[in-house]
This record gives C-alpha cells, structure tokens and sequence, in this order.
C-alpha cells in the first residue's frame, strides 16, 4: 500500500470489551476473541484510515487466511501495522512468523512489549529490573539485524517498563533505522514522567504511536490513572502531536482508547520505588507536581457494575469521541 502522512488508525486495544469481556488485555490476554477481519470492518465503520492489528488476531499466519485479511484492508482502503509477541525479537522462529505475516499483509511497521506487565508490579528487587535490562540490551542488536534483512521496523512501545529517556537510550546504544519506537502517549504517567519529555525523548526513534488521553485521581497509596476520550484528560495532545510530525513527519497515530477500570498506581508505597534512583527526590517533587496537582476531583470511569450491553455501549461512545477529536481538532 501507498504510504502517506499522519495516518490515523485505532490499535485492536481500543476494542478490547469486544475482545476480552472487560478483562485486562494488557495483562496476558489474547485478542484472538476479534478476528482480524471482523477488526477490519469495525475500524471502518469507526471512521480509521488505518488499523494496529495484532498477530493472534490472524486464524493462521497461512498465506491463504492471511490474504484474505489484505484483501479486506484493501476493500476499506485500510494501511494496518502488526503488533507482534516480545519474542518475536528473540527467537528466530518467531521472528519469521511474524515477518512472513507483515509481509502478506502488506505493512512493514510492527509493534512491540518487552513487558506484558508493569514495572513497578513485575520486579521486586532493582537486580532484576537491571536483569530485563541487560537482556533485551543483548537481545536487540540482534533483532535490528533482522529486521534490516526483512526491511521492517520494529516500534517498541514504553509500557509502563521504561522511562522515556531509558528506552531512547536503548535505542540509542543499537543504533538502527529499523528499531524504534511505539510512542505511547499516556504510559509513563504511571512512572511519574512528565508526558512531553516521554514524547520528546522518544519522538526522534518514533515508528508508530498509541494516541490517548489520560486522567488521574488520588487514592490511598497513591492515584488512580484511567484512559479516557481524547481532549478529556490532563495531556496536552496537541503540542505532543506536533513533537512527533516534526520528528518523523510519516508516523502513524494509532488510537488506544482501552475502556476499563482505573489502574490504581501505588506511588506512594516503598514497593513502588525499587528499581528508580534517586527516589525519594522523584517521589515528593515528581509525584505531588506532576501528576497529582493535575488530579481530578470527579470519580474517574468505571465498567465494574455495568451490564455487557453497557460496557460495550461505553466502548463505543470512546472510540467516537476520539476519531471525533482526532480529526476535528488535532487534524489526523
């Protein structure tokens, strides 16, 4: 497919009461529960120039089953990128799996997390945080050569593991056009990094993006941190749009609008802090300045206590008034 600028499209996370019943799809779930053609038509209908699909979202990575997802893109007039397991940039298996799917598909651009989970839930002990570290620092190098090899780009996404400016420094250190990242705009806030600076040092390594809009509500142990419809939160969208068109002016900004509880961010408890330097100077400026003063001082959305038909409802009503702002007022 033609490529063309500031594509906007809507990742399959953004569907994710249709995937998983309200279940958590960034905490191991699998999206196979929305076949990719179905995904295909549903982003239309929604008004995406675009979709974010995901591996296991294919019946089969066959030629034939993956052909007749092209050809569905291809009716809607779609561009797609591939969000593909961690593994797949460690075992050449499953590299060549997911290369021989972007490949029928059509799209060079995938993304990726190193991490399933959360950083401050994962590792308990700063060893173990440096032991993820040092293994996707050796892993790496080698996954960017064979992403050179298949002319792919691989978008790593900050999820909640990296700070901005640690994951750009990865980057940094492999040295590839081929191995970048998937800037996530909202994530980090959950790390109690400034949302600009997030953008600012992942912007120049940007292969593709997750475009939301985030807000935060106090809570004993520490906030509350919940999507919500884009211009509805705290961050400033399009001033972080205009960081990433004029570093890579043919990024796409994928829409992840994931409709759910707010996670509850323990910024407050010893836990928290294990695999951060400097953290007590971190906790009382970082947490009080940036991110609890701009706290909301309404409930933050909730799906616990809804009916399926209400969930979904709410899904729908999202993703609307996102594709709504994302065109109206930031222009994608």
């Amino acid at each position: 497919m033609p490529a063309s600028r500031g594509r906007f499209g809507i990742a399959y996370t953004s569907f994710v009461i249709r995937m998983l019943h309200g279940r958590d799809v960034l905490r191991g779930g699998t999206a196979a529960g929305l076949p990719a053609e179905a995904f295909v038509e549903l982003v239309h209908s929604f008004g995406g120039s675009g979709c974010q699909m995901d591996l296991a979202q294919l019946a089969s990575t066959d030629a034939p089953q993956v052909k007749c997802v092209r050809e569905a893109l291809e009716r809607r007039g779609l561009f797609v990128e591939l969000s593909v397991p961690a593994r797949s940039l460690e075992d050449p298996e499953a590299f060549a799996r997911a290369a021989s799917a972007a490949r029928g598909l059509g799209t060079r651009r995938l993304r990726v997390a190193l991490l399933s989970g959360r950083r401050y839930e994962d590792f308990h002990r700063m060893e173990d945080w440096r032991s993820f570290v040092e293994r996707w620092r050796r892993a790496l190098p080698r996954a960017a050569s064979w992403l050179e090899k298949e002319d792919l780009q691989a978008g790593i996404e900050n999820h909640k593991d990296y700070l901005g400016t640690e994951l750009a420094e990865l980057l940094r250190s492999v040295g590839s056009a081929h191995l970048g990242a998937c800037v996530d705009f909202g994530n980090n806030l959950a790390l109690l990094e400034d949302p600009v600076a997030t953008v600012e040092a992942l912007a120049p390594y940007a292969v593709t993006t997750h475009l939301k809009d985030m807000a935060v509500r106090p809570c004993e142990g520490g906030f509350e941190l919940s999507e919500v419809p884009l211009g509805q939160g705290i961050l400033p969208l399009a001033r972080l749009v205009d960081t990433l068109r004029m570093a890579r002016p043919d990024v796409d900004f994928c829409l992840e609008m994931i409709t759910r509880d707010p996670l509850t961010v323990p910024c407050l408890a010893d836990g928290y802090w294990v695999t951060h330097e400097r953290r007590d100077r971190v906790r009382e400026e970082t947490c009080r300045v940036a991110v609890l003063a701009k706290a909301s001082t309404e409930p933050l959305p909730r799906i616990t206590g809804l009916t399926p038909e209400q969930m979904l409802a709410a899904e729908d009503d999202n993703v609307r008034a996102c594709v709504a702002y994302a065109k109206g007022t930031l222009g994608l």
